[in-house]
Order: structure tokens, then C-alpha cells, then sequence
């Protein structure tokens, strides 16, 4: 009897450690993995205003928005982004179901929960700033801006419709609207319908969204290359001859230092 009670007093001692455990994995995990993270204080945030806990690894039997976020960061391309800025060879579907399972270390737990952070902050902040935006670097939001990223995933992850709250991040004007709809309609539905879409075609409408994502920041006008009028590709002249440079560096072509070179060039109205 005095075995049994000891051992309950045990056991009820270790379940009152573990929050406390927890927390120390993933303050430990955020300090050791700051240099893999793109947004390292922007993460920190996250995790501070949650209370250091787990933001997508859980028990089946808990609910959490872990798959919908990886579905999401699988179809980038639909948004005129690249799936390689986001962890993917770190993220795997394997991992995750492992995990979920409970069938690795609680540390392993925290090292992909943030990277799975990391990835969801870094694709709201190019949803809405765009990647190689001008002002808007990704040290500059980092620091902290107006328009939080972490801030707004935690508001999504409470969100009835979670995919709805991140896709709301996006710009709001119409040239964008059109841009991004017909890229989903190109690299979605009509990529599977036997369809034969010019890369050239989705890269140009890439960068013009990218364009429209700093328009939408910076309150600048910047000369467009192509738009979509009820549902036709219009295409204008290259006069900067930027299409190419921002090309590259928005599917990591060139040397990253060079991705910044972009910003040299004049701003126009279209």
C-alpha cells in the first residue's frame, strides 16, 4: 500500500513537471537553432505569446492546423512563390506522422514545431511583403513591423477557418486578385487537365505578384509587366529590363548576396 501511494505521488509529481519540461525544450531548441531559422525573433515572439508550447505536434486525438499548413506550404507555387524557401527538405510528412505518434524525442517534437513556425511566418510575410521586397527586408520585419507575422499565425491557429485567415494576409487590390487567381487556376486545375502552361509564363505572372506585393507595402508604383483582364494575360514591355534579375532571385538562381541588386533599379507608374 505504501509502494502504491508512493508511486502515485510520483507520477503525479513528474505530470506536474512536464508543462515546465516543455517549456525548456523549446526555449533550448530556439537557442540552438537560431542560425536555421529565417525569422529567429519573430519565432521567439510566437512562442512567448503561447507560452512556449507546441503549436502543431499533438495526438490525434488533439486538433491542430499541422497538416493544413504543410498542404499549404506543398502548393506555394499556386501563390507565385518557391517551395524551397520553406524547409522542405526538414519538414517531411514522415517525421511528422512519427511525431504525432509520439514515436521520437520530445526534443525532436520542438525542433520540428519550429521549423514548422518558422516555414508559416516566413510564408505570411511573403504572401504580404513579398520576398525581395525593397524596404521591407526580411531583417527590417524581423525586428518588428506594423504587420506582424507571428502575431497574425497565432490568430489563424484560433481561426474557424484557418486557410481563409492566412490567404487574408495577401494584398487586396484587384490587378492582385486577378494575377493570383489565374495562377491557381494555371498551376492547380489546369496543370492536371492536360493543359501544357509555359514555365515562362507562370515566372512572369511570379514576379508580377511580387511587384504587386511591394506596391501594396509600399504605397510606390512599380512598373508591372503583366496583368490579367477577365481572365486573358496582358503582357507589357520590359523597360528596365528587370524581369530576369528578379527572375533569378526569386527562384534562388543567383547568389543570394545578389538578390538585393533588384532594388537599384528606377520605380515607374505602369
Amino acid at each position: 500500500m505504501i509502494l502504491v501511494k508512493t508511486l502515485f505521488r510520483l507520477s503525479f509529481f513528474i505530470a506536474l513537471l512536464m508543462p515546465f519540461r516543455l517549456i525548456a525544450q523549446i526555449q533550448h531548441v530556439l537557442k540552438m537553432d537560431r542560425s536555421n531559422l529565417y525569422y529567429p525573433l519573430s519565432v521567439e515572439r510566437f512562442y512567448r505569446q503561447n507560452g512556449y508550447q507546441l503549436a502543431w505536434i499533438a495526438p490525434d486525438t488533439v486538433k491542430t492546423h499541422a497538416w493544413d499548413a504543410m498542404l499549404l506550404l506543398d502548393c506555394v507555387k499556386q501563390y507565385g512563390l518557391n517551395h524551397e524557401d520553406y524547409h522542405p527538405k526538414q519538414l517531411l510528412y514522415s517525421q511528422l506522422h512519427k511525431l504525432i505518434a509520439q514515436k521520437d524525442s520530445p526534443e525532436d517534437a520542438a525542433a520540428y514545431d519550429i521549423l514548422l513556425t518558422d516555414a508559416m511566418i516566413r510564408f505570411i510575410n511573403d504572401l504580404h511583403y513579398g520576398k525581395l521586397n525593397p524596404v521591407y527586408t526580411i531583417k527590417k520585419i524581423d525586428i518588428g513591423v506594423k504587420f506582424k507575422a507571428d502575431r497574425e499565425l497565432l490568430s489563424a491557429l484560433t481561426d474557424s477557418d484557418f486557410l481563409r485567415a492566412i490567404d487574408s494576409t495577401q494584398p487586396e487590390s484587384r490587378l492582385y486578385f486577378n494575377l493570383q487567381y489565374h495562377m491557381r487556376l494555371l498551376v492547380g486545375q489546369r496543370s492536371g487537365d492536360c493543359y501544357v502552361i509555359p514555365p515562362s509564363l507562370i515566372r512572369k505572372m511570379a514576379i508580377n505578384m511580387e511587384r504587386l506585393r511591394w506596391i501594396s507595402t509600399t504605397g510606390k508604383n512599380i512598373h508591372l509587366t503583366c496583368i490579367v483582364n477577365e481572365g486573358v494575360v496582358i503582357d507589357y514591355k520590359d523597360i528596365h529590363h528587370q524581369d530576369k534579375a528578379l527572375e533569378r532571385a526569386l527562384y534562388n538562381e543567383m547568389p543570394s548576396p545578389n538578390n538585393r541588386l533588384i532594388i537599384k533599379i528606377p520605380i515607374e507608374k505602369l
